[in-house]
């Protein structure tokens, strides 16, 4: 089937059949996820960081579309044959694909008959993640000349499309009960630190579980937060940075490391600010402003510390000319 002509000067939809189709699957996939997602958005504080999530994930495809198309562009070396080492690749992202899609289907229809947007939106954001990160797989299957692509250079290809699969469990609610979980771990280590740092500047304080007790009252460290609010955001904000900035997979999750390092540590500074302020002027006078400033202190604290670390990340001893010459784009 030919081309309509006023399709032809898009290079999306030059390309092959599958990878289109399965690129407008994975449209509807997320159009499907975004409604309950933005419900918990809208309810939550703390995620909403997740209404700029398309427009990050578009921005991602926007600035990397010169190597997907670039991907398609490319001569096959394939073999006739598929190694034993291939079929296994192709099985494991197979079976990628039908688990992901039977659970985005089991998310979507536990929503729509319950209209609870908590695991079930959790649910069906999973599988659309690990799904359409298996599609991505599979749509590189043939070049723009039809011929087979390595599977090799099929998994990188995949590669390219990481963040904008798997980011959205970022701005989607995880279970209840691990985050409390994780949120009481957080408190009791929060709590512990705060207790320990002022008990050692020499203030009148003691520790009941997670309830610091001043002279004048006391003050739970979970007015302060215990920092999952701040590490999911925080957790967001790394991944897209490097996502965008970086290009080595190992510097992509250090940095994405350093982006929970950093939202901890800056959430430690946020409570103890909060409880010398509280020990200061009273457990009362921590709430409304003073308490939200300190909380957006921790993103942008966080966000500073991470481009703070992204010329170290982007150092290389090469030199421009000679690294120009490896990506086939030197001078001689």
């Amino acid at each position: 089937m030919k081309l309509p002509k006023f399709l032809e000067k898009y290079e999306f939809f030059r390309m092959p059949k599958i990878a289109i189709l399965f690129a407008f699957c994975a449209l509807v996939m997320v159009a499907a996820i975004i409604e309950p997602l933005s419900k918990n958005w809208s309810g939550r504080q703390d995620y909403a960081f997740g209404y700029l999530m398309p427009f990050f994930a578009l921005y991602v495809l926007y600035d990397r579309w010169g190597k997907i198309f670039g991907y398609f562009k490319n001569p096959s070396v394939e073999s006739k044959k598929y190694s034993a080492a291939d079929i296994i690749i192709i099985l494991f992202f197979g079976a990628m694909f039908f688990c992901g899609i039977t659970t985005y289907l089991f998310g979507v229809f536990f929503y729509a008959v319950s209209s609870n947007f908590g695991a079930p939106t959790f649910i069906a954001t999973f599988g659309f993640s690990f799904s359409a990160f298996a599609m991505a797989f599979f749509a590189g299957e043939k070049n723009l000349s039809g011929s087979l692509m390595p599977v090799g250079e099929r998994v990188k290809f995949a590669g390219l499309f990481m963040f904008p699969c798997f980011a959205w469990l970022v701005s989607a609610p995880i279970f209840e009960v691990i985050e409390n979980k994780i949120s009481l771990f957080l408190l009791s280590i929060v709590a512990a630190i705060v207790y320990n740092v002022m008990d050692m500047l020499g203030y009148v304080v003691t520790l009941s579980g997670n309830t610091l007790t001043f002279p004048n009252g006391s003050v739970g460290v979970a007015d302060a937060c215990s920092g999952i609010r701040s590490l999911t955001a925080c957790l967001f904000a790394g991944s897209f940075l490097a996502a965008v900035f970086l290009d080595k997979l190992w510097k992509k999750v250090l940095l994405v490391a350093f982006s929970m390092v950093f939202a901890f540590i800056n959430n430690v500074i946020r409570a103890m600010f909060l409880s010398f302020w509280a020990y200061t002027n009273g457990p009362d006078s921590i709430s409304g402003f003073v308490h939200d400033a300190a909380g957006y202190f921790v993103m942008i604290m966080t966000i500073v510390c991470l481009l703070l670390l992204m010329p170290i990340f982007q150092f290389s001893a090469v030199p421009p000319e000679f690294r120009d010459k490896e990506n086939g784009r030197g001078n001689d």
